[in-house]
């Protein structure tokens, strides 16, 4: 038997590589670029004469590549690891292809790549390419000598799509154990509960989605009014903070005239229990599974976020933090020195009062030339701080929120970090904001008259980052950004319509957002409500059932009579065997279908001459492997003729 060559398997060869590649999108670069490089040496090993890489070689380097997967992530188990293990694997595979049993081998383990893809990912993008990998894979199962291998996959995929919709309606909804962790310290909307100099500027510089939210209850249609919190930070370091033990909230006794609404957030999947919501919400509840509400309006899921997940969160526009600080947290600062120190002091002496030192701040940043940028270079020693404030005053959000908190407390007032987003893109066809990496932001919380209010000095510095959002602010020049940072009327030219891009661009991310959502909302509970609705309509339903099943029927007989899925020569025999079998003319044991023709044309002279051409068919067709001239539907048709003259 001939060594199988992979790229000439243009079925196997397609459906594998773009498996490969949905694959790859999801893992770190090193392990995408070891498996197209894998790939490419494949290719030339069969088209080019390149050395192949043998079998031991291959083996070293899937030991090497579980080493480097511990080494890397620290476990086997979880969605990274998974994806990194099965994709080198699959580029070490590919190598060693070269018979019948790679063969199989590999078109298992693409149907593997496609269904981890569909486990972790739900974005509807990737419905199309799933699709051509998967019946590309079945494609290259069916045996060559097959004739028309796509009617057959089209009838077989016909059959599968009913079960594929009954198992979605009636299959229990389970959580794997194994997928609850996906093995690696950063999520993948990358959000972090430290803050350092540069840190959420690195976020703000990818445009990853983190959520949609739909606020239609709450009457806000404004970005600049968005903040989403994450986290929050009450441990000093002068530009950097830290978490601390914020402590299971107390509940709260609702205002009888307090306003509620409500809002929906559908989230990207990520390593740990972050749920963002709204400045004043009161009550978070997922759709699956249960939360924690902490102080400073902080909620956590009881569980990693693994897989798109959708919570409703109860919001109130008058809500306030009235939980009063501990002064020994909250007024704690690092040391501080030169420039920084003679600011507090002169500060704490012309402003003994709490109104006046609030003042003094926001003109520090406000009457002082500071720069709004995501790149602003690199802080860091003892001396950062007065590096920031007095020298350079170059800085992302986190840069003047880390610096306002410290000198806030240095001057008596109790603060704190908050960390998450502000603002977001509005898609006004789905009515929802999609809120994305580039929106990260840091601002500040003071005790102040009985309740923690919001500072965000990056309001002073740039607001126009707030007003139009981070998406139009970034996309602007460094040098446009410094220029019209203050001016809060600026806006891009782009701005006088929405073009017809933007709207095909709002339409497939409403639809990914309604696939997604319906998806992930069709939970245990939406089940049982389905099911019992159809219970409800009891005459309704055994009608369509009846109605289903008839059509089932008549589907399954147009789309696989036998003459559609055995070969032409077979065809041509079963005819031939259903008329002679009614005269008692069987074929008997041994007798070839050669014989068997010429036997059954010597009693049968009416029809001697088709039954002499079909034998003639057969015989090229199966046996010397030629073309015949004769189609069979012309002998399909002269039997019948035949057979009808003699009645």
């Amino acid at each position: 038997m001939s060594e199988r060559r992979f790229f000439s398997q243009k079925a196997l060869a397609f459906s594998f590589v773009t498996a490969m590649v949905m694959v790859g999108m999801e893992v770190s670069p090193w392990i995408a670029l070891f498996s197209a490089g894998l790939l490419i040496w494949k290719w030339g090993v069969e088209n080019l004469d390149w050395k192949p890489l043998s079998k031991k070689v291959t083996g070293f380097l899937s030991i090497a590549l579980l080493v480097q997967i511990l080494l890397q992530f620290r476990t086997f188990i979880g969605q990274e690891p998974s994806y990194t293990f099965l994709l080198g694997l699959s580029g070490l595979r590919v190598m060693d292809y070269r018979n019948e049993r790679d063969h199989r081998f590999l078109v298992l383990l693409g149907f593997v790549l496609v269904s981890v893809k569909a486990l972790f990912s739900l974005d509807i993008y990737w419905i199309v390419p799933s699709a051509l990998a998967f019946a590309g894979l079945w494609y290259s199962l069916l045996p060559q000598e097959l004739p028309h291998k796509g009617k057959v996959l089209l009838k077989v995929f016909a059959l599968s799509v009913p079960g594929a919709v009954i198992l979605f309606f009636a299959f229990p909804r389970v959580v794997l154990p194994w997928a609850m962790s996906r093995g690696s310290n950063t999520g993948q909307i990358g959000f972090s509960e430290e803050l350092n100099p540069g840190n959420v500027a690195e976020l703000a510089g990818v445009s990853t989605m983190v959520f949609r939210a739909k606020l239609s209850d709450t009457g806000i249609k404004s970005g600049e009014n968005l903040y989403w919190r994450g986290s929050v930070l009450p441990l000093s370091r002068g530009l950097s903070w830290r978490p601390g033990a914020l402590g299971l909230r107390s509940p709260e006794n609702k205002k009888e005239d307090a306003q509620e609404s409500y809002y929906e957030i559908a989230l990207e999947p990520h390593s740990n229990t972050y749920l963002f919501v709204l400045d004043g919400t009161r009550d978070v509840q997922l759709e699956q599974g249960r939360t924690t509400a902490l102080n400073g309006g902080v909620y956590r899921s009881t569980r990693p976020i693994m897989t798109t997940t959708v919570y409703r969160g109860t919001w109130s526009e008058g809500s306030k933090d009235t939980l009063v600080p501990d002064d020994d947290e909250y007024l704690q600062a690092p040391p501080l020195r030169g420039q920084v120190l003679e600011w507090v002091e002169q500060t704490k002496k012309r402003s003994p009062e709490i109104e006046g030192r609030l003042q003094a701040l926001q003109d520090l940043f406000a009457k002082n030339d500071f720069t709004y940028s995501l790149s602003p270079g690199v802080y860091g020693g003892p001396n950062d701080l007065e590096a920031f404030l007095f020298y350079r005053k170059r800085g992302f959000c986190e840069h003047f929120a880390g610096a306002y908190a410290t000198l806030a407390r240095s001057l008596g007032i109790a603060s704190r970090v908050v960390v998450g987003y502000q603002g977001g893109r509005y898609n006004p066809v789905g009515d929802f904001w999609r809120v994305t990496q580039r929106d990260a932001h840091a601002w500040v919380e003071i005790f102040h008259q009985g309740s923690w209010q919001r500072v965000d000095p990056t309001s002073w510095v740039a607001p126009l980052r707030l007003v139009i959002g981070a998406e139009d602010f970034f996309s602007l020049s460094e040098e446009d950004q410094k220029v019209f940072a203050r001016n809060v009327q600026w806006r891009p030219s782009k701005d006088a319509g929405i073009t017809l891009w933007d709207r095909a661009e709002f339409l497939m991310d409403d639809l990914n957002y309604r696939w997604t959502y319906f998806l992930v909302d069709f939970d245990r509970s939406s089940q049982q409500s389905f099911w019992q609705s159809l219970a409800d309509m009891k005459a309704q339903l055994i009608l369509g059932l009846l109605f289903v099943g008839v059509l089932g029927v008549l589907l399954f007989r147009s789309l696989f009579r036998t003459k559609d899925l055995v070969s032409e020569e077979r065809v041509l025999l079963l005819e031939v065997q259903k008329w002679a079998e009614k005269r008692s003319l069987f074929q008997e044991t041994g007798e070839t279908p050669l014989q068997y023709l010429q036997r059954l044309a010597v009693k049968s002279p009416p029809q001697r001459e088709v039954l002499q051409d079909i034998g003639q068919f057969i015989d090229h067709k199966a046996y010397a492997g030629t073309q015949p001239k004769t189609s069979v539907r012309d002998l399909l048709t002269q039997w019948k003729r035949a057979i009808e003259k003699s009645g």
